[in-house]
């Protein structure tokens, strides 16, 4: 008892409460089946057409009147559900209930012509994905067809096989313009119980059995198709909750780095600012700069092998190494090693960082910088244009354990400015597979060569974007410039 009140708990769910994940497909399926009503009374209104010019051998004032009941039945079904806009949890039902009705009334009167349509309704009802309701359109089709039959046969409005009919041996068959064999003989002489045994067995079993077929494999199929809605339901919503976590790690790692611009507004010293730009949600470059002390501040610029979230968790620990490695003092190349070192352990997706890092004393513009495998640093005189420093790179941090890094002095005067960048400003590439290249890079720092970090930084992002022309954005963009004013006097 409990089995079958649950049966018709889901019964009823299924058929009147389809779930919110579902509904939206139902509107859509119930619009989908009213103009398949639609289609359905204009072949009827070709068939009365051609019926009644005589093309077909059908017409009678009882077919006339039957396609015309069928007709009417069809666009005032299809017309509610147009009126309602598909939003009634009801109208699947009476859209496909009008569907196997008009269809039956056509079998009667039209008979074996008509039969292989029957089997249109529960085709039609997958697209609801609900195997109850296809299996009921299934058993609602069985009974109305039978009953159909029954009723063309006994009222002999329908065609009869001549293999159904037990004539006694001697009749005599005239067909004056008959084009029925109930118009050639008397019908006192058929026994309408008896045809219709006939037909349960020889014409309706059969059918039956293919039909039984045909609408098993519609249940499963709709089945699989209401399982696979679920499933995409349940992929969309990774697919968002995943979306969501990339923008708040895109927001955390965007707050994580340094952002507020003007930076130390205090110190007249120099102007610095700098951007990043990731290729994805999230992204592994990274930039930073902090005072260890009164008259030194740290630059970093570094790459993180590898994009999306693994690199930004990686990226993370390095920035956090590097920072708390340098706040402990000691020079560039002292940082890099312990920061290696540190990185190596337990590395197992094996990512490593490229990285540039410098300390600049204030005071004099004396600057020491370790170039762990990372791009050329930039640097302007305050009389020349922007040029490349090119030296010999150390390894990258976290390749190896153990390793030492190099350092390299540099000097900045008043009216100096230091560029640094990752290698997604050079290697922006256009539709033609062409980099955007360090020439590139230098003719747009050329363009203001005088011009505050800022401006510097926007002059190089417009160059990039004119030269990939919307091209895909495959890499992290990342930059950093300082212009040094000299001490305060």
């Amino acid at each position: 008892m409990r089995k079958a009140k649950s049966l018709i708990t889901k019964l009823k769910e299924e058929f009147f409460q389809a779930t919110e994940t579902l509904w939206q497909n139902e509107i859509q399926a119930n619009l989908f089946v009213a103009r398949i009503l639609i289609y359905v009374a204009i072949t009827a209104v070709l068939i009365m057409i051609l019926s009644a010019t005589n093309v077909f051998s059908i017409n009678s004032v009882y077919v006339m009147r039957v396609l015309g009941f069928a007709i009417a039945e069809l666009l005032v079904a299809a017309g509610i559900c147009f009126y309602l806009k598909g939003e009634k949890p009801w109208l699947k039902v009476m859209l496909m209930i009008a569907y196997v009705v008009v269809l039956a009334r056509l079998h009667m009167v039209l008979g074996h012509n008509i039969v292989l349509c029957l089997v249109f309704p529960v085709a039609v009802s997958v697209r609801y994905y609900s195997r109850p309701l296809t299996a009921f359109v299934s058993a609602i089709t069985i009974i109305t067809y039978l009953l159909a039959s029954y009723y063309g046969i006994t009222h002999g409005i329908t065609r009869i096989d001549l293999n159904m009919v037990d004539i006694p041996a001697g009749t005599v068959l005239s067909y004056p313009e008959a084009t029925d064999l109930r118009s050639g003989i008397d019908l006192a002489i058929i026994d309408n119980n008896q045809l219709f045994w006939h037909f349960l067995r020889h014409s309706f079993l059969p059918k039956f059995i293919l039909f039984t077929m045909i609408a098993a494999i519609c249940t499963l199929i709709a089945e699989r198709g209401r399982m696979a809605i679920f499933a995409q339901k349940a992929e969309t919503e990774k697919t968002q909750r995943l979306a969501t976590e990339l923008n708040l790690a895109s927001d955390i790692q965007t707050n994580v780095l340094p952002n507020i611009f003007p930076v130390f507004p205090e110190r007249k010293e120099f102007n610095l600012h700098a951007s990043m730009t990731p290729a994805k949600e999230v992204g592994g470059d990274f930039y930073d700069f902090f005072f260890i002390d009164d008259d030194h501040i740290v630059l970093v610029m570094a790459d993180v092998s590898g994009k999306g979230i693994p690199a930004a968790l990686f990226m993370m620990v390095a920035r956090t190494l590097i920072k708390n490695r340098a706040l402990m003092g000691g020079s560039p190349s002292e940082i890099l090693y312990d920061v290696n070192n540190q990185l190596c352990e337990g590395n197992v997706a094996e990512l490593f960082v490229t990285v540039w890092l410098g300390i600049l004393e204030v005071s004099t513009g004396k600057g020491v910088a370790a170039n762990a495998g990372h791009e050329h640093p930039v640097i302007r005189s305050s009389d020349d244009e922007f040029k490349l420093v090119i030296y010999k790179h150390s390894p990258a941090v976290a390749a190896m354990e153990g390793m030492m890094f190099k350092e390299h002095e540099f000097q900045l005067n008043p009216g100096d400015t230091l560029f640094v960048y990752t290698d997604g400003v050079a290697e922006a590439t256009n539709s033609k597979n062409e980099l955007f290249g360090t020439d590139r890079m230098l003719e747009s720092l050329n363009i203001d060569p005088d011009a505050l970090p800022e401006q510097l930084l926007k002059n190089v992002a417009a160059g990039i974007d004119e030269f990939i022309d919307g091209a895909e954005q495959f890499d992290d963009l990342t930059m950093l410039a300082l212009k040094y004013f000299g001490p305060i006097k």
